[in-house]
């Protein structure tokens, strides 16, 4: 193998690749980058869980493959101050050669690198710009968490049904969903689909597509593809049962309350300081409706309240509920608005949080037992 590449162009694709690669005992070649030059330079990764290729631009002298550490070419490549790079193998061997620089990296044959699978029925796929795609699993990757047991918990379900595309995520305190109309993607899918996708597919499917790109979506029953012009993701689905959510979602509210979103936040993350391991925080709509008051006390440091300006009140019972700020932030964060309202029922059942103007998504958080 020997090629010509700019550098800008081999350093977006191993950075686009760089964690699917994992240390692993057992399979070295899984540290490593494959690459294939033949009418492209097309790089490739893989923890066995998920699986990336990246397309660049380059002028191919002779076709070839090899696999070499990714950290250490991407490490040349980062650190560099050349823009073109030439790359050429002598066996198992990768040189790398600038103007003033020559490095010898040492790898493994490209025929042990492990095969990346290929979608079973790709006749069907969902179209939906990169953009649109990660707005919605940031609203809702916020309400995931890390477990082992329930990996459903540490995913986001993404189901298609009556024309509408929904992103949920769970962890059984807090719930966040975003649904997004046929007018934001198209798809040739004539039945619906539901499938659970791991967390760390989702934070690349965040990170390595840029978002002026086009995501072309397909599934089978145990992966799902992602795949622009010039990258392909591809990962295992989990194979759980899904919580059904609709049981928590609150049908009414008795309170309900408008703040400025940036100012409930700012307010939160003041009076957090005060919150103790517990994480927990107060919050009371004063009498008259007029304030929004965030409390939190601990008994090794003191007590702080700050007062948030209510916009808008629809009168009910004045509560009193505890929460999580974590939490809080987690959901309200991403939403995109100035305002946002606050729906709540009792002490012991979820508040929803939404963006004001805005149905296509909401976050629901469960209050603290006071008990």
């Amino acid at each position: 193998m020997k090629l010509i590449i700019l550098r800008t162009n081999l350093k977006e694709g191993l950075s686009a690749l760089e964690r699917a690669a994992t240390d692993n005992s057992q399979l070295p070649i899984l540290k490593n980058v494959l690459l294939r030059a033949d009418k492209q330079l097309v790089l490739a990764a893989t923890n066995l869980e998920i699986g990336v290729t990246y397309t660049a631009a380059g002028k191919i002298v002779e076709p070839g493959s090899i696999t070499v550490p990714l950290a250490a070419l991407h490490s040349i490549i980062t650190n560099s101050a050349s823009e073109r790079i030439n790359l050429e193998t002598h066996e198992n061997t990768l040189e790398v050669q600038t103007d003033n620089y020559d490095a010898k990296i040492q790898g493994i044959s490209s025929e042990d690198f492990p095969i990346i699978p290929k979608i079973e029925d790709n006749t069907h796929q969902l179209e939906i710009e990169a953009a649109a795609l990660q707005e919605a699993l940031t609203q809702v990757v916020g309400a995931t968490q890390v477990s082992d047991l329930k990996p459903e918990l540490h995913s986001v379900l993404i189901k298609y049904e009556s024309g509408a595309l929904k992103f949920a995520a769970t962890d059984g305190f807090r719930l966040a969903e975003k649904t997004l109309l046929d007018n934001s993607f198209t798809t040739n899918f004539t039945n619906g689909f539901s499938v659970i996708v791991p967390l760390k597919t989702v934070s690349e499917v965040l990170r390595i597509f840029p978002t002026d790109s086009t995501v072309r979506v397909q599934i089978d029953p145990h992966q799902i593809v992602f795949t622009t012009d010039s990258i392909e993701l591809v990962s295992r689905l989990i194979d759980a049962e899904y919580p059904d959510y609709t049981q928590i979602i609150p049908k009414a509210v008795t309170s309900e309350v408008v703040v400025s979103r940036s100012e409930f936040l700012a307010g939160l993350k003041l009076v957090s300081g005060f919150s103790g391991k517990g994480s927990d925080i107060r919050l009371k709509i004063r009498e008259g409706g007029g304030e929004l008051e965030i409390y939190a006390a601990d008994q090794y440091v003191g007590e702080n309240n700050y007062l948030v300006p209510i916009k808008k009140y629809q009168a009910g019972e004045v509560l009193e509920l505890s929460f999580n700020w974590r939490y809080l932030i987690d959901g309200i964060r991403p939403l995109v608005g100035e305002q946002i309202s606050l729906g709540f029922s009792s002490e012991a059942k979820p508040a929803i949080i939404k963006p004001v103007g805005d149905d296509s998504v909401f976050y629901i958080v469960m209050p603290i037992n006071p008990n």
